[in-house]
Parts: C-alpha cells; structure tokens; sequence
C-alpha cells in the first residue's frame, strides 16, 4: 500500500524515471465511490536525477490540479510517504493515439477522424492557455483515446507557465537539465529554449495533425531547428482542402512569427467544412 492510502493492483506503464500503476482508493473505496480506481505516478527511488525529478513532480500537481476539463485528465493530488513521491491522478481505460497509429502501420486516420482527434485535443489546450499554462511536450504519446469515446490530454510534466522569461525560470531549467521534452514535437523556440508561448503549442498540435493525416511526420522525425536549417517544406496532405492545408502549414510554421497565434483559431479554420471556404471564395 502506498501512502496508507493506495492499493497498487498493476503495472500500466514503467520508463526509466517512473512507473505508473492502477490502483484502487481506500478512501474511495470507505465512501463507496461508484469507481475508486486512480492512476498513480510513483518516481523511481533510484532515478537519476530523482531531486529534480521530484520537484517537476510535485510542480505538476500544484499547477494542474485546479485545471479541470473534460479534455485534460484528471491531476488530483501529490504525495510522499516517507519512501516514494507520487502523483495521483484519473485512471483511463483505453489507448494512447501513438498506439493506434502504430498498430495502423503508416497508415493515415480518415480525416473526419484525425479532424476530431485534433479538435478535442486542441480544446484542452484552450483551456489550459486561459489559465496561463502551456503543455510543452504534446505528442501521439500524451494523447489517449478512452474506450468510451473520449479525447484527453495527459502528462503535464513539461507545462510551464506563459509569459516567464526562460532565464532564471527554475521550472525551464529543471527541464533543460532533465531533457524531458521531444524534440521531434517540439516548437524551434522551445528548443531554442524562447520563452514560452501558445504557439508551441499550436506547432506540436499541427504535426500531430499531419501524423494523422498521412500517417507520417511532416518533417521526418526531425527537429523542428534542424528542419529549420535544412529548409524542409513537408507535402500537403492528400486528403483536406487547399485552404485546409494553408492552416495546417501555418501551424507547421519553423519561425513564431508565421505561426498561426493560438490553438483556438488553428482548431477553428482547421475544422471548417470544404463549403465553407467555396462559400468564401
């Protein structure tokens, strides 16, 4: 038992830092909750560098416990127990989207599905950004897929607040050190280590998007500055409009200022039917 508290019941996911079990909630169990099943993130005793690991830990659940919608999973609390820091969070049956696009093998999703993929995700990124906080590290990865249909953002371990310089921001530092992000999803400024701003996340939200739509990365897996310096253009996608594709590919933008601003207007010029830029002209 964790904590006195958590009974752990299975393994879901185990990485070099961390494991991750389903667990059931005492307390939960005692208020006869219809569902007393948590997730819960245990840092590894003998991680390297478990200090800062503790400390993004812990950071995470402050920041994000109050940032509730029904696109974000659910951070409820952190804890020690003398042994083990944890973090409690919403447990989620069903599957990461980096599952699904593997078992599809390079295959595109439809785009009536990769559009709601893109649309739910980006709607929690909204959220967040109204509360200051950008994600930082959203990827096929931290997008899951549950068994009843729902679309949720996970693992906030990267979220920084907006508008910090990055010099002297402890939070920026410790994942500098740690190397948390992945670079194949991250923004050119965040690798660059820029302040942080919404547009990071509007430029990992568009390659999940092109991952999607033609089952392949827009830029081979690079890094956004190496793709920078090899002035990689990816293709546009087969299956969307011309329009479409001008706002994915602003979203796609190397340089900030040819980015498309918010994920709030790229979601929503993404999303509009083929009619309606007819329609338009």
């Amino acid at each position: 038992m964790l904590g006195g508290r958590f009974d752990l019941a299975e393994i879901i996911s185990e990485g070099g830092t961390s494991t991750v079990y389903r667990a059931i909630d005492r307390i939960g169990l005692w208020a006869r909750e219809q569902n007393p099943e948590v997730a819960v993130k245990v840092i590894q005793p003998h991680a390297k560098m478990r200090q800062k690991l503790v400390e993004l830990l812990h950071r995470e659940a402050r920041l994000l416990r109050d940032c509730v919608h029904r696109n974000l999973v659910r951070i409820y609390d952190s804890d020690y127990d003398g042994k083990y820091h944890y973090l409690v969070m919403e447990f989620l049956k069903g599957r990461s989207l980096a599952q699904v696009l593997a078992d599809r093998q390079g295959r595109a999703l439809s785009p009536s599905v990769s559009l709601q993929i893109v649309r739910a995700a980006g709607q929690g990124l909204v959220h967040m950004h109204s509360l200051g906080i950008v994600h930082g590290d959203l990827k096929p990865g931290n997008i899951y897929m549950t068994s009843t249909g729902e679309i949720k953002i996970v693992d906030f371990g990267t979220a920084l607040m907006l508008d910090l310089p990055p010099q002297g921001d402890r939070a920026t530092a410790l994942l500098d050190d740690i190397g948390l992000l992945t670079p194949a999803y991250a923004s050119p400024e965040m690798l660059m280590g820029k302040s942080r701003a919404e547009s990071d996340d509007v430029y990992s939200l568009a390659v999940v998007a092109y991952l999607t739509l033609t089952g392949n990365h827009p830029y081979a897996e690079r890094p956004a500055d190496e793709a920078l310096n090899a002035n990689l253009t990816p293709a546009p996608p087969p299956t969307i409009s011309s329009a479409q594709w001008r706002v994915l590919a602003s979203g796609l933008a190397l340089n900030r200022r040819d980015r498309i601003d918010t994920v709030g207007e790229f979601v929503q010029r993404l999303a509009r039917p083929r009619w309606f830029y007819r329609w338009c002209g």
